[in-house]
Formats: C-alpha cells, sequence, structure tokens
C-alpha cells in the first residue's frame, strides 16, 4: 500500500500562498470597518476604493518588475511630475478655445470646447518622458554599477528640477488642458472608471509578460541569483534596464492619471507617492531582495492600503489629523515587512526538512 500523503497545515498553504492570506486579510479590514460605518460596505464605496488606488496598483506592478531584480526605484513620484508636465506644456502650447451652443435639457446654451492633440499622442509623449527616465536609472544601475537608491535619489531631484525649467515655475491649470485629457480619468464604461479599466489592462499585460515570455522569466532570474543568471547567458545588465525603463513608462502613464484626475498639474505633484507604491509591494508578497513575487499579491496589496486609508477616514479615528494617518501607515508596513522576514525564513526551514538537510 502506498503512504497516505499528510495533509498540509493551513497555516503552511498560507505562507505558500500569500494572496490567500491577504484576501482574508482584507475581508476581515472591510468587515471591521463596515460594522462601525455601514456605508463602507456599499458596492459605490468598494468601487470607488478601487478606482482611488488604481494608479497607486499601476506604480506598484511597476515596482513588481524593478523589485524582481533585486533593485528598487524612488524616483517615481518625479518622473509622474516631469511626465506630467512635459505633457501639460505641450497641450497648452497646442490648446484651442471655442465657443459653439448645445441643447442642454431642452435649453440653447453656450459651451466653451478645450481641445488640442489627440488623446493618443499625448499619452504617448507622457509614456515616452517616463520610459527615457527609466532608461537613464537603469543603465546607471547595470553598466555605471551605482547603487539603485543612491541612483534613483539623484533622480528623483534631477527630475523635479527638470519640471521647474520645463514649467518656467507654472503649473498647468484646468482651464490650460483639453476636454479629452480632463475626461481621460472620468470616462466610464460598464459602470467602470477609465482608471480602473487601465489599471487591469497593465496588470493583464504585465502578467501575460512575466509568465509566458523569456525576458519576463529573465526577471526572476537576475533578482534569484545573478551570477547563476549570468552562467546561463542571461543578458542580465539589459533585464535590469528593461526593468526600469517598465517602470518608468507606467510611472508616466500614471502621471498623465494623476493630472487628469485632479485637473492640476504642478512641479512637485504626487511627492512622496513612492512610500505607498513600495508599501503595496511588500505587503503584497515581494521581496525586496529580489527574485520573489507575483503580480496578482501586488495589486492586492495595493488595495490593502486603499482599503486601509479610506477606512481610517470613514471610521474617524484619525479625525483631520495626516499625521496619525501616516504614523498608522507606517506602523503597517513595518509590520508587513517584518513579516515578510519571518515568512521567507519559515518557508527557508521547510525547504530545508524536505531535504533532510
Amino acid at each position: 500500500m502506498q503512504p497516505t500523503p499528510k495533509r498540509m497545515p493551513f497555516y503552511t498553504i498560507l505562507i505558500k500562498y500569500r494572496e490567500i492570506g491577504l484576501l482574508i486579510i482584507i475581508a476581515l479590514l472591510v468587515a471591521l470597518v463596515g460594522i462601525r460605518n455601514p456605508a463602507f460596505v456599499q458596492p459605490s464605496n468598494l468601487l470607488f476604493i478601487v478606482e482611488d488606488t488604481s494608479i497607486m496598483a499601476i506604480l506598484a506592478a511597476g515596482m513588481l518588475c524593478v523589485l524582481l531584480v533585486g533593485s528598487i526605484d524612488i524616483s517615481i513620484a518625479g518622473i509622474m511630475a516631469l511626465s506630467a508636465m512635459v505633457t501639460g506644456v505641450v497641450m497648452r502650447t497646442f490648446l484651442q478655445v471655442t465657443e459653439t451652443t448645445a441643447m442642454i435639457n431642452g435649453v440653447e446654451t453656450v459651451v466653451t470646447l478645450h481641445t488640442s492633440l489627440g488623446m493618443p499622442l499625448l499619452i504617448l509623449i507622457g509614456i515616452a518622458v517616463g520610459a527615457v527616465c527609466g532608461l537613464v536609472n537603469g543603465a546607471l544601475i547595470a553598466y555605471g554599477k551605482v547603487l539603485p537608491i543612491v541612483t534613483t535619489l539623484g533622480m528623483q531631484y534631477i527630475v523635479y528640477g527638470l519640471c521647474h525649467m520645463v514649467s518656467d515655475g507654472q503649473a498647468v491649470y484646468r482651464k490650460e488642458m483639453s476636454d479629452a485629457f480632463v475626461d481621460f480619468s472620468r470616462v466610464s464604461f460598464l459602470g467602470i472608471n477609465s482608471k480602473i479599466w487601465i489599471m487591469l489592462f497593465v496588470f493583464v499585460l504585465l502578467l501575460l509578460f512575466i509568465t509566458y515570455f523569456r525576458r519576463g522569466r529573465h526577471l526572476y532570474a537576475v533578482g534569484s541569483n545573478v551570477e547563476a543568471a549570468e552562467m546561463r547567458g542571461i543578458p542580465v545588465n539589459r533585464t535590469i534596464v528593461m526593468a526600469h525603463v517598465i517602470m518608468g513608462a507606467l510611472a508616466g502613464l500614471a502621471g498623465l492619471l494623476y493630472g487628469s484626475h485632479d485637473t492640476k498639474i504642478t512641479q512637485d505633484m504626487a511627492m512622496g507617492y513612492e512610500m505607498y507604491v513600495i508599501a503595496a509591494c511588500v505587503i503584497g508578497g515581494v521581496a525586496v531582495t529580489g527574485g520573489s513575487g507575483k503580480i496578482f499579491g501586488v495589486l492586492l496589496g495595493a488595495l490593502t492600503i486603499g482599503v486601509i486609508n479610506n477606512g481610517l477616514t470613514m471610521m474617524r479615528l484619525t479625525g483631520n489629523s495626516e499625521f496619525w494617518k501616516k504614523a498608522i501607515q507606517g506602523a503597517l508596513i513595518l509590520i508587513a515587512v517584518v513579516s515578510n522576514v519571518l515568512i521567507q525564513r519559515t518557508m527557508h526551514k521547510q525547504n530545508l526538512r524536505r531535504r533532510n538537510i
């Protein structure tokens, strides 16, 4: 008779499949906040949380690629600002304001139209600016052998300076934006906001890339063991550059969505946003040392932060104090990092036991 296989303990399943644990945590958070404020669990509010988290999730998807190769990018807020500002200045330069009449509620009304370059071209400009910044980051890290945190910290200040030069110290406001740009983050399809659709598109695209394409799998190989990757003939430097280019391009896209949503593009737009993005990745189970992480976990990590942010507001635990909100967020991030370390150690010990080492 063959021996009956032992049933895997529940805690082992949670350790092996982090996404299950995150789903349980999100469900518990939603339930706890919903008990205190029933409006929190209304479908419209839950959809709002997903919409509000979509930009962070897009950035977290890009950060996943960077962390997988054992790097990091803390310049994404600056890249967002520069991409949005360059796009905004170009849009303002070609802006045309015209007046026409339209029937609104049966009344003939004068409507002011703001038109500029087409949205596909504006999106391409924003993504291209971000990709170039990512290319510079990746080249300095991969070929210049500069520490990622030093490179991206320097890039953060450089792009903010460039943002000031490009804008001549002036912000881009709603009246200087085309109607299509403003609607970019506001239109809905099947009752779902465009930011959510764009987020889903990015995640599906990256999921296919890192799962079924060789270059996508290289991200894991480089982050797991650089020497072994080189011995297998994997282009390590090009893979690192590629990861940063993906991050930069998605930061450019996120900058356009951020500027469109706020209807204002400033030089210091989204400053400090990188901490939320890194936290979403860490909470989602991405190893900061590289080689480990799943894109679905990153999405759940971003949603966890979104639920916490919205829940703190609706429960009114912190009142109007941004300090307490950041303190609680910081504590949760620290807990997530420590949990990641403990889980990785547990998995390592279990693997050694299976090999009888």
